[in-house]
């Protein structure tokens, strides 16, 4: 049995099992006419999205502040049913990561702003993550917008190559503070008159969620950056002040931190990094 904490709509709600675990659970109606505190029973249950630690309930509450839910609840059971197929472990911050990614991609086709990465082809390197990439696109195409272009298969396949679960165990991480990197970063955009405004907040807090996860994250992964790093190039032809600005950026963590990073860092980060400047 499942008790509700919080309604989402008709048909979604936010809810602790027996044990007091969070969890979102999905089907036809479960929540209409119901109220916080109500028991629901697992017989009305389509599907489950586990909540079990304070950082994933915190991250999908995060997420419901600015995007839709039909767009978290589709990018989660995409990540959830893909990592499981393919036994294809991946780190939290993948459902906050593609969930932002997969909506602001959604508006830059609505609004006819969006821009092609002009990717390499990825699917002789990466075969499974491009296999992946190419169901999920196939998903989203499906149950949010039919008018995703194959440009999102390269940056798909990054969130899933860049996110899949690694050691973060090195002592030498446990003892860089987030907060220290993200003033750093504060001050480098500062110096480019980047400043968090009404305007670009909610880029701007999406960058801040994104270096949290990237400090916790890195780990040196040489076989990946063989091949990432054929893709400087069009990034930087693509988005030259970006790129400029979002190199600095990586330089100085990787400075601070005394580690090799992953070269798809540099790309998040560049495209972070232009969203601001757009």
């Amino acid at each position: 049995m499942y008790r509700i904490v919080k309604l989402l709509n008709n048909n979604v709600a936010l809810v602790k099992d027996e044990q007091g675990l969070q969890a979102v659970v999905m089907g036809n109606g479960i929540a209409f006419q119901k109220k916080k505190g109500d028991l629901l029973s697992e017989r009305q249950i389509e599907k489950v999205f586990s909540l079990n630690s304070s950082e994933s309930q915190e991250n999908f509450l995060t997420l419901l502040k600015n995007i839709p839910l039909d767009f978290i609840t589709v990018t989660y059971s995409v990540i959830n049913e893909l990592s499981k197929t393919y036994n294809y472990p991946v780190q939290e911050y993948l459902y906050v990561t593609l969930t932002d990614h997969i909506y602001c991609s959604y508006k830059g086709i609505i609004e006819g702003r969006y821009e092609e990465s002009h990717l390499p082809d990825m699917s002789k390197d990466y075969p499974l993550e491009y296999l992946m990439a190419k169901e999920a696109l196939a998903i989203f195409r499906e149950k949010l917008l039919s008018d995703f272009p194959d440009d999102e298969l390269g940056r798909i396949l990054l969130h899933f190559l860049n996110a899949k679960s690694v050691d973060t165990s090195q002592p030498s991480l446990k003892n860089n503070p987030t907060q220290n990197i993200i003033a750093i970063v504060q001050k480098e955009l500062a110096q480019h008159h980047i400043k968090r405004t009404k305007e670009n907040s909610s880029f701007y807090d999406r960058l801040m969620v994104h270096l949290t996860y990237f400090v916790e994250a890195i780990n040196k992964r040489e076989d990946d950056d063989m091949h990432l790093m054929d893709m400087d190039a069009h990034i930087k032809e693509a988005y030259p002040k970006a790129y400029e600005i979002g190199s600095r950026i990586y330089e100085v963590i990787a400075s601070e931190f005394g580690v090799d990073l992953s070269q798809g860092e540099r790309f998040y980060l560049v495209l972070h990094v232009q969203r601001l400047l757009s």
